[in-house]
C-alpha cells in the first residue's frame, strides 16, 4: 500500500525559496520569481527508491516534500536522509488513495444498470435483460458489474472507512 507522507528536513546548499511544482530528471522545478530548475541530490535519492515527489516547499535551509511511497521505500529514504545528517522528520502521513479506474465497458454497464433501475429496491430490470442489452451473457455482465462495484467500494472504504483495504 502506498502512503502519502510529508517529510521535513534540512536543505542546505542553496539560498532558494519556492514551492515544488514538478520534477525533471533529478531536478526540481520551483515556483519562485522565475520558475527555477534546481539540481537536487535528495530528489535523486527519493526517486532511486521508486518513490514520487508530489509537491513541497524549500525555503530558508529547510524543505518539506510530499512523497508517495510504500512503507519500505519510506524507511529506506528516511534512513538515507538521516545518514546524510539532514534530520528528516515525518510531519504528516495518510494513505494514498488512487481514484478507481473503471474500464469503459464497466462504466457503460454500471451507468446503464443505474439508469434502468437495476439497483432500485424493487429491481426494475433483471441481470438477464441488462446483459442482453449490452450483448453479453448474464454471467459476464455479473462479473463486470461486480468488478466495477468492488473498485468503487474499495475506493469509498479507503477514503471514508476505518480499515485497511
Amino acid at each position: 500500500m502506498a502512503l502519502r507522507v510529508t517529510i521535513s528536513f534540512r536543505y542546505d546548499g542553496s539560498p532558494i525559496c519556492g514551492d515544488v511544482i514538478g520534477m525533471n530528471l533529478g531536478h526540481l522545478v520551483l515556483a519562485d520569481e522565475q520558475l527555477s530548475k534546481v539540481e537536487c541530490d535528495i530528489c535523486q535519492i527519493i526517486q532511486s527508491y521508486g518513490a514520487v515527489i508530489a509537491g513541497g516547499r524549500i525555503c530558508g535551509g529547510k524543505a518539506t516534500f510530499m512523497v508517495i511511497a510504500s512503507t519500505y521505500q519510506l524507511a529506506r529514504i528516511l534512513k538515507e536522509l538521516h545518514d546524510r545528517g539532514l534530520q528528516p522528520r515525518v510531519v504528516g502521513r495518510a494513505k494514498y488513495i488512487k481514484e478507481p479506474e473503471l474500464t469503459e465497458d464497466q462504466l457503460k454497464l454500471l451507468d446503464l444498470a443505474y439508469r434502468m433501475g437495476f439497483f432500485d429496491e424493487s429491481r426494475k430490470i433483471s441481470l438477464k435483460d441488462l446483459a442482453s442489452m449490452v450483448g453479453v451473457s448474464p454471467s459476464a455482465a455479473d462479473r463486470r458489474l461486480r468488478r466495477a462495484l468492488r473498485k468503487l467500494v474499495e475506493h469509498y472504504l479507503s477514503k471514508y472507512g476505518k480499515g485497511e483495504y
